[in-house]
């Protein structure tokens, strides 16, 4: 299948130099510490004075992890991930799978190295692919050069490093019968285990909203990170 996409290497570079030259973004492989605290602490259903008596530390402590005004030590984020994985592995595995049956988009899960890890029934038709083929391969080599990078872009939004809240894509492909299909992918991770997984939810456009997309954001991929969603 070879990708085709309506727009120039200028707007893909104008993405590659939003994200490389951003002072924002971080290379660190782990989670986004404070929000992962609330949701855990959430989870167990328990207070911050009694998660802090788990950790050995002060109620004060706990309110400064969850305020990004202070982080825990690697032994306590160490503990804070195995907590994470008793408390929210069974009810995470549970939703994506409903997501998978009951979501109104069709969805793929994504994990990292852009690797196709599920599919609901509905995503090989909206998105023009034979989902046979893609199951447990990868994005990259399926739809042309363009699409391989902008996917590099996607993958270097921080989407798999805890970074990124969210990513808004949109891409164009030519599907199995020849015919040209604009898509727009909304992605949202989720710490799943050992690995941060992606939920993209795709949904087929029209040109007009393809190029209104490339107007508002100044390239096919934008993302946001937690600091910057709307308070």
């Amino acid at each position: 299948m070879t990708g085709r996409l309506p727009f120039d290497d200028r707007s893909v570079n104008l993405a590659y130099k939003r994200v490389y030259s951003s002072s924002t973004r971080s290379s660190r492989q782990e989670p986004h510490w404070p929000s992962l605290i609330r949701q855990v602490r959430s989870r167990l259903g328990v207070t911050q004075a009694a998660f802090a008596e788990v950790f050995g530390v002060k109620q004060a402590s706990v309110s400064r992890w969850e305020s990004g005004r202070d982080s825990p030590s690697p032994k306590q984020r160490q503990k804070l991930m195995e907590l994470w994985r008793v408390a929210d592995a069974p009810r995470l595995r549970q939703q994506l799978k409903a997501r998978l049956v009951y979501a109104p988009n069709p969805i793929s899960i994504v994990g990292r190295g852009a690797q196709f890890l599920e599919f609901s029934h509905s995503f090989g038709k909206e998105a023009g692919v034979a989902t046979g083929q893609l199951k447990g391969g990868r994005i990259y080599g399926h739809f042309g050069d363009i699409v391989d990078r902008t996917t590099e872009v996607w993958e270097r939004s921080g989407i798999f490093k805890g970074d990124i809240a969210f990513t808004l894509t949109v891409l164009t492909l030519t599907d199995v019968a020849g015919q040209i299909i604009y898509l727009k992918n909304f992605d949202t991770p989720y710490q799943f285990e050992d690995e941060i997984v992606s939920v993209c939810e795709v949904k087929r456009i029209d040109g007009s909203e393809y190029d209104q997309h490339i107007r508002a954001y100044g390239a096919p991929v934008f993302s946001l990170s937690y600091d910057e969603l709307p308070k």
